[in-house]
């Protein structure tokens, strides 16, 4: 999903081990470091049709203690599965903000789902300030935002339990990074993803100060509306609907801060 030096992304439900396993076990943490230490070439995981392969010097794929799955960054785009799960009944096009006591509490779940996915990033983890913190149904979207274009993601559902496989994220800082031009609406994450034994559309990213509102109009949903905030936008919905725009882009619609308004297209290349 993220391209990125150093990039997690996590998707629970193709899982093989023991669900009962605590993934803070010795086990669980000696899985986590040969995962680690494995080069993701030889590892033979899989990459989508067409996209360019990572490059090892600047790419290393990470699993959060409890995944199994992990996804090459470098390609930009989560595994697309099929399947939708009644546990996105409760979802909206359009976000709530988190009320202050809650968007606290799901920005310190957001560190601590990441907090030992990278071990040189844990000072920018510490000091990322919650650039969004939304809330569609009972699943919360928290973006973390640092110094030169560090970022955390998580999607969670508590309401599910622990071994519900719902929790998916991304961490890292973009190569070459540049802070976006005023009008500039910019994506890191990208792509569809397994989550809560259903699929879900995830497009992540960096908005100029200009950038009031970001749209995407779903052939499911309809007007599906991003949360805009803290020079980030994030928004996401249940099905693969985003299954190709890691290669074909997505059109989104920017609305800026004096009223005008156009139509941009989101890509990783």
């Amino acid at each position: 999903m993220k391209r990125h030096d150093a990039t997690v992304s996590t998707l629970r439900s193709l899982d093989p081990a023991d669900r009962a396993v605590d993934p803070r076990s010795p086990r669980a943490r000696a899985d986590l470091a040969r995962i680690v230490a494995t080069d993701p070439a030889a590892a033979g995981s899989p990459r989508p049709a067409g996209a360019e392969p990572a490059t090892p010097r600047r790419t290393r794929w990470l699993v959060l203690a409890g995944a199994t799955t992990v996804v090459v960054a470098a390609a930009g785009v989560l595994l697309p599965l099929s399947g939708n799960s009644h546990a996105f009944a409760g979802w909206t096009a359009s976000p709530t903000a988190l009320a202050p006591r809650a968007a606290a509490k799901a920005t310190e779940s957001c560190r601590e789902q990441h907090e030992d996915a990278l071990r040189h990033a844990d000072r920018r983890l510490a000091a990322a300030r919650a650039a969004v913190t939304e809330r569609r149904g009972d699943w919360t979207m928290v973006v973390l935002a640092g110094d030169q274009g560090f970022a955390a993601m998580c999607l969670t559902n508590d309401e599910l339990g622990l071994f519900s496989n719902a929790s998916i994220g991304s961490i890292g800082t973009p190569d070459d990074f540049t802070e976006p031009a005023p009008r500039e609406v910019r994506v890191t994450d990208l792509g569809t993803g397994t989550i809560a034994d259903g699929t879900v559309s995830v497009a992540v990213g960096y908005a100029g100060a200009d950038v009031a509102r970001v749209t995407y109009a779903s052939a499911e949903h309809g007007r599906v509306e991003a949360t805009v905030s803290g020079g980030h936008f994030a928004l996401w919905f249940p099905g693969d609907e985003l299954d190709d725009a890691v290669t074909d882009g997505v059109e989104v619609e920017v609305t800026y801060r004096d009223g005008t308004s156009g139509t941009v297209t989101l890509g990783l290349g």
